[in-house]
């Protein structure tokens, strides 16, 4: 019987091995095809000083008021992007005007391109880790920590909180992304839940 419940065991934690590592492509695959339909914007502060990160969350609601109207023509992705290309070096005069008001003299930088985001929870949206297109503002010496939200579709608002996110706004990006990719970002874990599952089916044979 033990050497039963062993060959059991050891059969349970190779298909678990093999599912994960199913789970990990395919955690891979919908997240690529999620970044092929979104354009993050990633304000990075000066530093991680009280007042640097109160000036990046000013500068951040001057580029998403700024942008917003623009964005509104957009039809497609590449038309989010031309606008942003575009604008580029607006969004500069922008977030100097807001530093200089605030009576600051930092140097503002802003470039369309690809950046890796670890794991981000967004309101009751999940984006998985990985490669995004990204408006990437760069605030003096860009060393504090860094404010993330979605440009395109618009889910970037000001005086945002994360908290919640508005029905409207999800059902845009509903419409942009696949039931699949949108699922997926409403989603648990399959591969935690899968574990849970190994561990009590291994428990089980225990108590045999």
């Amino acid at each position: 019987m033990k050497k039963y419940i062993k060959g059991m065991i050891i059969i349970l934690v190779f298909a678990a091995v093999l599912f994960m590592k199913n789970e990990e492509n395919e955690e891979e695959r919908i997240q690529k095809s999620i970044a092929s339909h979104i354009i993050r914007l990633h304000v990075v502060a000066n530093s991680d000083s009280e007042k640097d990160q109160q000036l990046k969350i000013s500068v951040k609601d001057k580029i998403v008021a700024g942008l917003q109207e623009k964005l509104k023509d957009a039809d497609n992705l590449n038309d989010a992007r031309t606008i942003i290309r575009n604008e580029t070096e607006r969004i500069e005069q922008m977030a100097t005007e807001e530093m200089r008001k605030q009576g600051y003299d930092y140097i503002a930088t802003a470039s369309l391109g690809n950046s890796y985001f670890p794991i981000k929870k967004y309101g009751d949206l999940t984006f998985p880790a990985g490669e995004y297109e990204a408006l990437r503002v760069q605030i003096g010496e860009a060393k504090g920590q860094n404010f993330w939200c979605v440009m395109y579709p618009t889910l970037c608002f000001v005086d945002s909180t994360y908290q919640v996110v508005p029905e409207e706004s999800k059902e845009e990006l509903k419409h942009t992304l696949t039931d699949e990719e949108y699922q997926a970002l409403l989603g648990e874990d399959k591969s935690v839940t899968f574990g849970f599952k190994l561990l009590d089916w291994v428990d089980n044979l225990r108590q045999r």
